[in-house]
């Protein structure tokens, strides 16, 4: 099962714990500054038409999912979401530097609206269990690790979660399309499509090339929440997260679900499966032996 682990432990036990399935949990971690946390509040009370998340891509230092505004409101919402997703690369660096060369940095979120009963596609809604993929960003078998920071002052954020990815996907990659996707990803054509969709990307056209692990990836995280039995009967843990506390967890690894909270932040980082400490551990691994195939191009 998925367990909340004390993130101050020593540092060779946070890699075995995270690659294992388990949440690493920071209590009373000032990750933002008191004045920028007052602000993200006030965004949300002023009662400005936010989308699902505000939005912060690191590389282009944009910010998105917002509307409105007042004089330099967009600047400092761009600083303070710029100065979370800073201060959160330097936390894990500091916490895991062996993934430091491995890591690439993703977006960063702020998630202000409480999360309990949200009107949203079953695609979007973030209470029924699964595991995360990204359908604009295939991560091409790195992992996806995400640190998340509860901003609320009085209210905890509480999630569920399974049992990890290995027991997971072996009880339902075959049913989710694994031996289909995996022959086909052996075909010619296949691997032609995927070279000439690269190939355009490096052109900076707007294509989205997949693997064969990122097209299950996607597949599986629809099957899950589709799945009415696995989110019925699969075993469920809960865990609360109290206000100032951050924790971070594969969340391709650990079927996952926020059942309630609101203000929230979060920064994704992709890390390497060469990185680990158990690279046999990594969700492509496990399909690929349980595929007998390679996929990954």
């Amino acid at each position: 099962m998925g367990e909340l682990i004390d993130g101050r432990l020593s540092g060779t036990n946070r890699y075995r714990e995270l690659e294992l399935g388990n949440i690493l949990f920071f209590p009373g971690t000032p990750i933002l500054p008191a004045g920028d946390r007052e602000f993200l509040l006030d965004v949300r009370q002023s009662g400005g038409k936010l989308h699902k998340n505000v939005s912060y891509k690191p590389a282009h230092d944009k910010v998105s999912g917002f509307d409105g505004g007042q004089g330099g409101f967009a600047d400092r919402l761009r600083a303070v979401m710029r100065g979370y997703s800073d201060a959160i690369a330097r936390f894990l660096d500091e916490m895991l530097p062996g993934y430091s060369a491995g890591r690439r940095k993703d977006y960063a979120s702020f998630r202000p609206y409480e999360e309990k009963g949200r009107d949203l596609s079953w695609k979007k809604r973030n209470d029924l269990l699964h595991v995360d993929a990204f359908p604009t960003r295939p991560t091409g078998g790195d992992l996806i690790l995400r640190v998340f920071t509860n901003i609320n002052p009085a209210v905890p954020r509480v999630w569920t979660v399974s049992d990890p990815f290995e027991p997971l996907a072996r009880r339902h990659a075959k049913a989710a399309g694994l031996e289909r996707i995996s022959a086909k990803s052996r075909s010619a054509g296949t691997k032609l499509r995927f070279r000439l969709t690269n190939a355009l990307r490096s052109l900076k056209v707007p294509v989205v090339a997949r693997s064969p692990y990122d097209r299950f990836m996607l597949s599986f995280h629809d099957y899950l929440k589709q799945n009415d039995s696995y989110q019925r009967d699969t075993p469920k843990y809960n865990f609360e997260f109290p206000p100032e506390s951050t924790w971070m967890v594969f969340t391709d690894v650990v079927p996952h679900s926020v059942v309630s909270g609101q203000f929230a932040l979060e920064q994704t980082f992709l890390i390497a499966r060469s990185s680990l400490e158990t690279p046999s551990r990594a969700p492509v691994s496990i399909l690929e032996n349980l595929a007998g195939a390679p996929l990954i191009y």
